[in-house]
């Protein structure tokens, strides 16, 4: 389900892409016999049921100009799209009540999934926005992720650009990091911002 906030802003709500047992298990360093043995692969299915209550994908894309201030790669007055995306806050409250009940194998198990889910839904937002951006016709260029490539700073406009905390219950530290902890934030310019 998706919804128009306005011209230039989208809610999206999906769900997790589902994960076969050898893919994540491997992915835990875990070898392919002890894979095969009952209570690792008990352990996954059990946290894979879980995933449906737990995991609720939004994403948040705004269109808008950099403001005043804005440092490189994009500064002020630059086109972009900007997306947050998460998992929720029941990930990480699941993930803690396993570790607090001696589950590590479960907590483990949870993290990778929500990992895997992250990274994934990352590449089918992508995807999303360039469909998007093509029908605005104003398509895209350069991808910045924070903190790696992209300040601070744009993190911040981005999430206040898109109201993030009111609309999706996505919050920013003290320490300028996205909570739910399983979210993250990226830009991407815009090739011809006359629409925005």
């Amino acid at each position: 389900m998706s919804y128009y906030l306005d011209g230039n802003r989208f809610i999206f709500n999906d769900e997790c892409p589902d994960f076969k047992a050898e893919e994540v298990l491997s992915g835990l360093g875990f070898p392919a016999d002890l894979i095969e043995k009952g209570d690792i692969r008990d352990a996954f299915e059990e946290v894979k049921e879980r995933i449906k209550d737990i995991i609720r994908m939004t994403s948040g894309v705004v269109y808008f100009r950099m403001p005043d201030n804005s440092i490189p790669p994009t500064p002020s007055g630059t086109g972009v799209a900007g997306v947050i995306l998460t998992l929720g806050a029941d990930v990480s409250r699941q993930s803690d009540e396993y570790f607090a009940q001696g589950e590590y194998t479960k907590g483990m198990i949870l993290n990778e999934i929500a990992d895997r889910c992250l990274d994934s839904y990352k590449k089918i937002i992508e995807d999303r926005l360039r469909v998007l951006s093509d029908r605005k016709g104003v398509g895209l260029d350069v991808r910045y992720e924070a903190p790696e490539t992209m300040p601070v700073a744009e993190l911040r406009y981005v999430w206040s650009a898109l109201n993030a905390g009111e609309k999706m219950g996505v919050n920013i530290t003290r320490e300028s990091t996205l909570y739910p902890v399983k979210s993250a934030c990226f830009i991407m310019k815009v090739k011809d911002d006359t629409g925005i």
